[in-house]
Protein backbone atom coordinates (compact mmCIF):
# COMPACT_ATOMS: atom_id res chain seq x y z
CA UNK A 1 0.00 0.00 0.00
CA UNK A 2 1.36 3.41 -0.74
CA UNK A 3 1.28 5.89 1.91
CA UNK A 4 -0.63 9.28 1.57
CA UNK A 5 1.88 11.99 1.62
CA UNK A 6 -0.15 14.76 -0.06
CA UNK A 7 -3.25 15.30 1.08
CA UNK A 8 -5.72 16.85 -0.74
CA UNK A 9 -9.33 15.12 -0.23
CA UNK A 10 -11.77 16.85 1.91
CA UNK A 11 -11.27 15.02 5.27
CA UNK A 12 -8.68 16.18 7.32
CA UNK A 13 -7.13 15.16 10.68
CA UNK A 14 -8.39 17.20 13.64
CA UNK A 15 -6.44 20.01 14.88
CA UNK A 16 -4.36 19.05 17.37
CA UNK A 17 -5.91 21.13 20.13
CA UNK A 18 -9.37 19.75 19.28
CA UNK A 19 -7.69 16.37 19.53
CA UNK A 20 -6.81 16.99 23.08
CA UNK A 21 -9.95 18.29 24.10
CA UNK A 22 -12.08 15.63 23.03
CA UNK A 23 -9.85 12.87 25.25
CA UNK A 24 -10.28 15.24 28.02
CA UNK A 25 -13.78 15.52 27.17
CA UNK A 26 -14.28 12.00 28.15
CA UNK A 27 -12.60 11.67 30.97
CA UNK A 28 -14.67 14.95 32.41
CA UNK A 29 -17.68 15.42 30.36
CA UNK A 30 -19.09 11.86 30.27
CA UNK A 31 -22.30 12.57 32.63
CA UNK A 32 -25.60 14.44 31.69
CA UNK A 33 -25.60 18.02 32.18
CA UNK A 34 -29.08 18.08 32.58
CA UNK A 35 -29.27 16.46 35.67
CA UNK A 36 -28.43 17.59 38.99
CA UNK A 37 -25.53 15.43 40.14
CA UNK A 38 -21.90 17.09 40.84
CA UNK A 39 -20.88 15.29 38.11
CA UNK A 40 -23.43 16.94 36.05
CA UNK A 41 -22.97 20.63 37.14
CA UNK A 42 -19.32 20.34 35.85
CA UNK A 43 -20.67 18.70 32.44
CA UNK A 44 -23.01 21.24 31.92
CA UNK A 45 -19.98 23.93 32.89
CA UNK A 46 -18.42 22.47 29.82
CA UNK A 47 -21.25 22.76 27.42
CA UNK A 48 -22.06 26.37 28.38
CA UNK A 49 -18.60 27.22 27.64
CA UNK A 50 -18.49 25.44 24.34
CA UNK A 51 -22.18 27.06 23.56
CA UNK A 52 -20.48 30.56 23.93
CA UNK A 53 -17.23 29.93 22.04
CA UNK A 54 -19.25 28.87 19.12
CA UNK A 55 -21.75 31.79 19.61
CA UNK A 56 -18.67 34.07 19.69
CA UNK A 57 -16.77 32.24 16.60
CA UNK A 58 -20.11 32.28 14.33
CA UNK A 59 -21.55 35.38 15.29
CA UNK A 60 -25.08 33.88 16.10
CA UNK A 61 -26.94 34.38 19.80
CA UNK A 62 -26.32 31.40 22.24
CA UNK A 63 -29.91 30.93 22.35
CA UNK A 64 -30.22 30.29 18.72
CA UNK A 65 -28.12 27.33 19.00
CA UNK A 66 -28.98 23.95 18.77
CA UNK A 67 -26.80 21.43 18.82
CA UNK A 68 -27.31 18.05 16.76
CA UNK A 69 -25.65 14.29 17.22
CA UNK A 70 -26.53 14.21 13.00
CA UNK A 71 -25.09 16.79 10.67
CA UNK A 72 -27.41 15.14 7.75
CA UNK A 73 -30.57 15.43 9.69
CA UNK A 74 -29.72 19.31 10.23
CA UNK A 75 -30.31 19.83 6.89
CA UNK A 76 -34.21 18.56 6.98
CA UNK A 77 -34.62 20.53 10.28
CA UNK A 78 -33.56 23.46 8.73
CA UNK A 79 -35.78 23.38 5.91
CA UNK A 80 -39.01 21.67 7.56
CA UNK A 81 -39.03 23.64 10.41
CA UNK A 82 -39.48 26.63 8.38
CA UNK A 83 -42.18 24.80 6.20
CA UNK A 84 -46.09 25.13 6.29
CA UNK A 85 -47.76 22.67 4.45
CA UNK A 86 -49.13 25.19 1.91
CA UNK A 87 -45.13 26.92 1.72
CA UNK A 88 -43.90 27.17 -1.48
CA UNK A 89 -40.11 25.67 -1.46
CA UNK A 90 -36.92 26.99 -3.57
CA UNK A 91 -33.66 26.04 -3.84
CA UNK A 92 -31.01 26.03 -6.12
CA UNK A 93 -29.44 23.33 -9.06
CA UNK A 94 -26.24 23.10 -6.87
CA UNK A 95 -28.05 22.42 -3.40
CA UNK A 96 -26.51 18.74 -1.84
CA UNK A 97 -28.61 15.67 -2.33
CA UNK A 98 -30.27 16.03 0.81
CA UNK A 99 -31.98 19.15 -0.38
CA UNK A 100 -33.11 17.91 -3.32
CA UNK A 101 -34.78 15.00 -1.64
CA UNK A 102 -36.48 17.27 0.98
CA UNK A 103 -37.42 19.31 -2.08
CA UNK A 104 -39.25 15.56 -3.92
CA UNK A 105 -41.09 14.67 -0.64
CA UNK A 106 -42.41 18.31 -0.56
CA UNK A 107 -46.50 18.29 -1.28
CA UNK A 108 -46.84 22.48 -2.41
CA UNK A 109 -45.30 23.81 -4.74
CA UNK A 110 -41.62 23.31 -5.36
CA UNK A 111 -39.32 25.45 -7.80
CA UNK A 112 -35.29 24.17 -8.18
CA UNK A 113 -33.56 27.80 -9.31
CA UNK A 114 -30.69 27.62 -11.95
CA UNK A 115 -26.99 29.22 -11.96
CA UNK A 116 -25.19 30.38 -14.47
CA UNK A 117 -21.76 29.24 -15.52
CA UNK A 118 -19.82 30.85 -12.60
CA UNK A 119 -22.23 29.19 -9.76
CA UNK A 120 -24.63 32.51 -9.38
CA UNK A 121 -28.15 31.35 -8.47
CA UNK A 122 -30.27 33.05 -10.49
CA UNK A 123 -34.12 33.99 -9.89
CA UNK A 124 -33.49 35.18 -6.52
CA UNK A 125 -36.14 38.23 -7.18
CA UNK A 126 -38.79 35.86 -8.74
CA UNK A 127 -38.98 34.08 -5.66
CA UNK A 128 -42.88 34.94 -4.28
CA UNK A 129 -43.70 35.85 -1.30
CA UNK A 130 -43.98 32.80 1.48
CA UNK A 131 -41.71 30.93 0.40
CA UNK A 132 -39.10 29.37 1.93
CA UNK A 133 -35.75 29.58 0.64
CA UNK A 134 -32.88 26.96 0.96
CA UNK A 135 -29.58 29.14 0.52
CA UNK A 136 -26.33 27.25 0.06
CA UNK A 137 -23.58 29.89 1.13
CA UNK A 138 -20.93 28.28 -0.54
CA UNK A 139 -20.69 25.16 -2.07
CA UNK A 140 -18.75 22.17 -1.17
CA UNK A 141 -17.27 20.99 -4.74
CA UNK A 142 -16.37 24.47 -6.00
CA UNK A 143 -16.11 26.96 -2.95
CA UNK A 144 -17.89 29.46 -5.15
CA UNK A 145 -20.05 31.72 -2.65
CA UNK A 146 -23.43 33.24 -3.05
CA UNK A 147 -22.51 37.02 -2.03
CA UNK A 148 -25.98 38.41 -2.45
CA UNK A 149 -29.48 38.40 -2.16
CA UNK A 150 -30.41 40.64 -4.71
CA UNK A 151 -34.29 41.67 -4.00
CA UNK A 152 -35.51 38.65 -2.37
CA UNK A 153 -38.51 39.06 -1.10
CA UNK A 154 -38.90 40.48 2.45
CA UNK A 155 -41.86 37.88 3.25
CA UNK A 156 -39.16 34.87 1.98
CA UNK A 157 -37.65 32.58 5.14
CA UNK A 158 -34.19 31.35 4.32
CA UNK A 159 -32.80 28.51 5.92
CA UNK A 160 -28.75 28.78 5.07
CA UNK A 161 -26.51 25.60 4.15
CA UNK A 162 -23.16 26.64 6.08
CA UNK A 163 -21.73 23.85 6.53
CA UNK A 164 -18.75 24.14 3.85
CA UNK A 165 -18.75 27.96 4.46
CA UNK A 166 -18.00 26.92 8.47
CA UNK A 167 -16.86 30.52 9.80
CA UNK A 168 -15.25 31.69 6.80
CA UNK A 169 -18.30 33.51 5.28
CA UNK A 170 -20.51 35.79 7.54
CA UNK A 171 -24.07 34.64 7.32
CA UNK A 172 -26.14 37.49 5.08
CA UNK A 173 -28.26 40.06 6.95
CA UNK A 174 -31.28 37.98 6.46
CA UNK A 175 -31.56 34.30 7.71
CA UNK A 176 -34.00 32.31 9.95
CA UNK A 177 -32.05 29.13 10.25
CA UNK A 178 -28.40 28.32 9.86
CA UNK A 179 -26.78 24.86 10.01
CA UNK A 180 -23.00 24.33 10.06
CA UNK A 181 -20.56 21.38 10.63
CA UNK A 182 -17.52 20.79 13.06
CA UNK A 183 -15.92 19.26 10.57
CA UNK A 184 -15.58 22.55 7.81
CA UNK A 185 -13.47 24.30 10.58
CA UNK A 186 -11.27 21.14 11.59
CA UNK A 187 -13.74 19.58 14.46
CA UNK A 188 -14.97 16.32 14.80
CA UNK A 189 -17.55 14.95 12.29
CA UNK A 190 -20.73 14.13 13.35
CA UNK A 191 -21.58 17.26 14.97
CA UNK A 192 -23.89 20.40 13.55
CA UNK A 193 -24.32 23.50 14.83
CA UNK A 194 -28.47 24.19 13.67
CA UNK A 195 -28.80 28.70 14.76
CA UNK A 196 -32.44 29.56 14.78
CA UNK A 197 -33.20 33.00 14.16
CA UNK A 198 -36.65 33.47 15.23
CA UNK A 199 -38.40 30.71 17.26
CA UNK A 200 -41.54 32.01 17.18
CA UNK A 201 -40.83 31.09 13.04
CA UNK A 202 -39.76 27.81 13.81
CA UNK A 203 -42.12 24.38 14.36
CA UNK A 204 -40.34 21.30 15.21
CA UNK A 205 -41.30 18.98 12.21
CA UNK A 206 -40.74 15.84 13.86
CA UNK A 207 -42.75 13.94 15.87
CA UNK A 208 -42.35 14.96 19.88
CA UNK A 209 -44.29 15.69 22.96
CA UNK A 210 -42.96 18.35 24.59
CA UNK A 211 -41.50 22.16 23.13
CA UNK A 212 -38.51 21.30 21.15
CA UNK A 213 -36.35 22.43 18.67
CA UNK A 214 -34.02 19.46 17.88
CA UNK A 215 -33.79 15.91 19.38
CA UNK A 216 -31.28 17.04 22.29
CA UNK A 217 -29.12 13.96 21.80
CA UNK A 218 -25.73 14.62 21.28
CA UNK A 219 -22.20 13.75 22.39
CA UNK A 220 -20.90 16.42 24.29
CA UNK A 221 -17.16 15.64 24.02
CA UNK A 222 -18.11 16.03 20.28
CA UNK A 223 -19.32 19.55 21.23
CA UNK A 224 -16.23 20.88 23.55
CA UNK A 225 -13.76 19.48 21.06
CA UNK A 226 -15.80 21.67 18.05
CA UNK A 227 -15.69 24.44 19.98
CA UNK A 228 -12.28 24.01 20.50
CA UNK A 229 -11.14 23.68 17.18
CA UNK A 230 -13.51 26.70 15.62
CA UNK A 231 -11.34 28.71 18.43
CA UNK A 232 -8.21 27.45 17.16
CA UNK A 233 -9.39 27.92 13.31
CA UNK A 234 -7.62 30.49 11.04
CA UNK A 235 -8.60 30.98 7.24
CA UNK A 236 -6.95 29.26 4.70
CA UNK A 237 -4.72 31.17 2.30
CA UNK A 238 -6.93 32.80 -0.71
CA UNK A 239 -3.22 33.80 -2.34
CA UNK A 240 -2.32 29.71 -2.30
CA UNK A 241 -5.25 28.66 -3.47
CA UNK A 242 -4.66 31.38 -6.39
CA UNK A 243 -1.43 29.65 -7.13
CA UNK A 244 -2.90 25.98 -7.55
CA UNK A 245 -5.34 27.56 -10.21
CA UNK A 246 -2.64 29.15 -12.21
CA UNK A 247 -0.22 26.40 -12.02
CA UNK A 248 -2.93 23.47 -12.53
CA UNK A 249 -3.97 25.85 -15.70
CA UNK A 250 -0.63 25.05 -17.64
CA UNK A 251 -1.43 20.93 -17.58
CA UNK A 252 -2.89 20.03 -20.97
CA UNK A 253 -6.67 19.85 -21.32
CA UNK A 254 -7.19 20.84 -17.98
CA UNK A 255 -9.97 23.53 -17.23
CA UNK A 256 -10.67 24.98 -13.99
CA UNK A 257 -14.51 25.05 -12.96
CA UNK A 258 -15.06 29.15 -12.64
CA UNK A 259 -11.76 30.80 -11.36
CA UNK A 260 -12.73 33.92 -11.33
CA UNK A 261 -15.61 33.13 -9.22
CA UNK A 262 -15.81 34.56 -5.54
CA UNK A 263 -14.65 31.18 -3.26
CA UNK A 264 -13.46 29.83 -0.60
CA UNK A 265 -9.99 29.63 -0.19
CA UNK A 266 -9.54 26.29 0.41
CA UNK A 267 -11.55 24.87 -1.99
CA UNK A 268 -11.82 24.15 -6.11
CA UNK A 269 -12.63 21.75 -9.20
CA UNK A 270 -11.45 21.55 -12.47
CA UNK A 271 -12.25 19.25 -15.28
CA UNK A 272 -9.51 17.26 -17.13
CA UNK A 273 -10.34 16.12 -20.97
CA UNK A 274 -10.20 13.05 -22.27
CA UNK A 275 -10.19 11.02 -18.56
CA UNK A 276 -12.17 9.55 -15.97
CA UNK A 277 -11.73 11.74 -12.79
CA UNK A 278 -11.85 7.89 -11.15
CA UNK A 279 -8.64 6.68 -12.79
CA UNK A 280 -7.04 9.52 -12.42
CA UNK A 281 -7.42 9.51 -8.16
CA UNK A 282 -6.65 5.99 -8.63
CA UNK A 283 -3.40 6.57 -10.36
CA UNK A 284 -2.40 9.98 -8.30
CA UNK A 285 -2.99 7.46 -4.98
CA UNK A 286 -0.78 5.50 -6.07
CA UNK A 287 1.42 8.37 -6.40
CA UNK A 288 1.35 9.35 -2.78
CA UNK A 289 -1.28 12.04 -3.22
CA UNK A 290 -5.07 11.93 -2.59
CA UNK A 291 -7.72 13.80 -4.77
CA UNK A 292 -11.52 13.39 -4.08
CA UNK A 293 -13.25 13.16 -7.59
CA UNK A 294 -17.36 13.12 -8.77
CA UNK A 295 -20.35 14.56 -6.60
CA UNK A 296 -19.14 15.78 -3.15
CA UNK A 297 -22.71 14.45 -1.84
CA UNK A 298 -22.11 11.38 -3.50
CA UNK A 299 -18.49 10.46 -3.16
CA UNK A 300 -18.85 6.83 -2.58
CA UNK A 301 -19.92 5.90 -5.57
CA UNK A 302 -18.31 8.69 -7.74
CA UNK A 303 -21.90 9.59 -8.73
CA UNK A 304 -21.28 12.52 -11.45
CA UNK A 305 -21.42 16.14 -9.88
CA UNK A 306 -24.86 17.85 -10.87
CA UNK A 307 -22.74 20.99 -9.78
CA UNK A 308 -20.67 20.95 -12.41
CA UNK A 309 -23.64 19.46 -14.70
CA UNK A 310 -25.61 22.34 -13.72
CA UNK A 311 -22.84 25.03 -14.54
CA UNK A 312 -22.77 23.75 -18.04
CA UNK A 313 -19.33 21.80 -16.89
CA UNK A 314 -18.25 18.06 -18.52
CA UNK A 315 -18.43 15.92 -15.40
CA UNK A 316 -16.52 13.16 -16.89
CA UNK A 317 -12.88 14.07 -15.48
CA UNK A 318 -13.86 15.81 -12.55
CA UNK A 319 -11.15 16.23 -9.67
CA UNK A 320 -11.84 18.14 -6.74
CA UNK A 321 -9.37 19.31 -4.81
CA UNK A 322 -9.19 20.62 -0.65
CA UNK A 323 -6.20 22.86 0.87
CA UNK A 324 -5.88 22.26 4.27
CA UNK A 325 -3.78 24.08 6.95
CA UNK A 326 0.02 22.64 6.25
CA UNK A 327 -0.49 22.22 1.98
CA UNK A 328 2.43 24.41 0.68
CA UNK A 329 3.54 25.18 -2.91
CA UNK A 330 5.84 22.19 -2.85
CA UNK A 331 2.73 20.47 -2.42
CA UNK A 332 0.86 22.17 -5.24
CA UNK A 333 3.77 21.69 -7.71
CA UNK A 334 4.26 18.28 -6.56
CA UNK A 335 0.50 17.75 -7.08
CA UNK A 336 0.79 19.46 -10.66
CA UNK A 337 3.67 17.28 -11.93
CA UNK A 338 2.06 14.45 -10.85
CA UNK A 339 -1.03 14.97 -12.47
CA UNK A 340 0.50 16.19 -15.84
CA UNK A 341 2.06 12.68 -15.90
CA UNK A 342 -1.00 10.50 -14.91
CA UNK A 343 -3.06 12.25 -17.93
CA UNK A 344 -0.27 11.51 -20.62
CA UNK A 345 -0.30 8.03 -19.17
CA UNK A 346 -3.92 7.38 -19.27
CA UNK A 347 -4.46 9.08 -22.98
CA UNK A 348 -2.03 6.98 -23.86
Amino acid sequence: MVRITENFASEGPLHPAARQALLAAFDQGWADPKKLSQSSSKAAILRNHALENISDRLAIAVDSIEVLGEPALGHFLSIAGLLQDSSPLAYSAIDKGKIRAIARTHTSQVTELAVDSSGVIQGLHEITNGTVLSLQLANGETGIIQSSLGSLSTDVRIAVDATAAGSRVALPDRWDTALFDAASWGGPSGLAIMAIGNRSHFSYPLPRIAPISAPGSYSLPLLIASAVALENFTIESAALREQAITKLSQIDGARIVAPQSQSLPHLLSLVVAGVSGENVVRELAAHGIDVDSGSACSAEDLQPSHVLAAMGYETNGHIRLTLHHGTTEADIASLVTALSGVLQKLRG
